[in-house]
């Protein structure tokens, strides 16, 4: 898809903020100075987001995007709860394009470090939790997603009383510099999912079918961004779930796992080992741009696979509600699709509800 198409796309939609609101325009030209915030409602260096103060949340994160312009980003979302129905190669995207169509978006984490890698200066916080509107009681949501996330401390009584509104988000999201915007960078780790919720609120529609339309529209909105699941891929040591990886880059999680803003950090916090490390040099940065685990140039399914599973993709290892299993309902996977080699984490696989014997540890 070119970039022209997706442009003459974006100019259809009515996606400027509602004049009775406060607006985000020219907030480029503001200074730090300008920035409003509240101490008690901040956290170890993270603001938890409600609908109250997202608007000018959301100001005050954009004011530092001009000296802060590296973005970590996580988000939560209510786990894999459809499954496509054929095995093709470009099933990683179709079960993302189905989950993310039908279910909403439960948190969303940013980090902000500018290109040395340090936190804004000055500033009581660096990481901002947006808390969606989710109604638990309506909204489709895998069991032991919502266990995982009940137990890492997420509230979804706050989040059916005072979540941001989805219309809301979307509105402001698109005008506030984060996106469209060639001097930011953003760092995920295995991303496809987060971007995807991400670039719904863009369009405010549902995702593309192909494929390669969705990668267009990613380079078109997030110009510069990296997964760091294609950095370390194929160095063993390194390719494991984003909390071993923390672990062994001595990064220090501050806030609870499985929550939205400590995973941004953790992430951002990751990304900056690794390129401190030497592991990831420049060159390695230019060639792995814009590659996004599971699609595209990014796409592995003789791993892949793994990722049709249950709770969100950060960290499988701390997935204990499950038992530490891994789920798939494909009614056409059969026997060859599985081996050791897919099942890099070795969980054991149920196959529609049944366990593979070859999939056994």
């Amino acid at each position: 898809m070119s970039k022209s198409n997706s442009i003459k796309k974006i100019n259809t939609k009515t996606l400027s903020p509602p004049g009775n609101l406060l607006q985000l325009d020219n907030i480029q030209n503001k200074s730090s100075s300008s920035i409003k915030y509240k101490l008690p409602n901040s956290n170890e260096g993270i603001i938890e987001v409600y609908q109250d103060n997202f608007i000018q949340e959301l100001i005050n994160l954009s004011i530092l995007l001009e000296d802060y312009n590296y973005i970590g980003m996580d988000t939560e979302f209510p786990g894999t709860v459809f499954s496509v129905d054929n095995m093709t190669d470009d099933f990683y995207y179709k079960t993302l394009r189905q989950n993310v169509n039908k279910l909403k978006l439960i948190q969303l984490g940013i980090t902000l470090k500018n290109e040395k890698g340090e936190y804004p200066k000055n500033y009581p916080y660096h990481t901002w939790q947006f808390n969606l509107e989710f109604d638990k009681n309506k909204e489709p949501i895998h069991p032991s997603s919502l266990n995982l996330l009940k137990q890492s401390g997420i509230d979804f009584d706050n989040l059916k009383k005072k979540g941001i509104s989805h219309k809301l988000f979307s509105q402001y999201f698109m005008v506030s510099d984060l996106v469209l915007n060639p001097d930011i960078h953003w760092v995920s780790f295995q991303g496809a999912y987060d971007f995807g919720y991400l670039l719904k609120f863009l369009l405010g529609t549902d995702l593309p079918e192909r494929e390669e339309e969705f990668i267009g529209l990613l380079d078109l909105y997030f110009i510069n961004y990296y997964d760091i699941r294609i950095l370390v891929r194929g160095n063993e040591n390194m390719q494991r779930g984003l909390n071993k990886l923390a672990e062994k880059l001595d990064v220090v999680r501050v806030g609870k796992i499985h929550q939205a803003g400590s995973d941004a950090m953790v992430t951002i916090d990751v990304f900056f080992k690794l390129k401190k490390s030497g592991f990831v040099n420049r060159q390695k940065l230019e060639e792995l741009k814009n590659v996004v685990y599971g699609i595209g140039n990014g796409r592995d399914n003789t791993e892949t696979i793994n990722y049709t599973h249950i709770v969100n993709n950060n960290d499988y290892q701390s997935s204990n509600n499950n038992g530490g299993v891994m789920f798939t309902n494909m009614n056409s996977l059969g026997k060859n699709y599985i081996n050791m080699n897919m099942n890099y984490y070795n969980f054991p696989l149920i196959l529609n509800n049944q366990m593979s014997p070859l999939a056994q540890p």
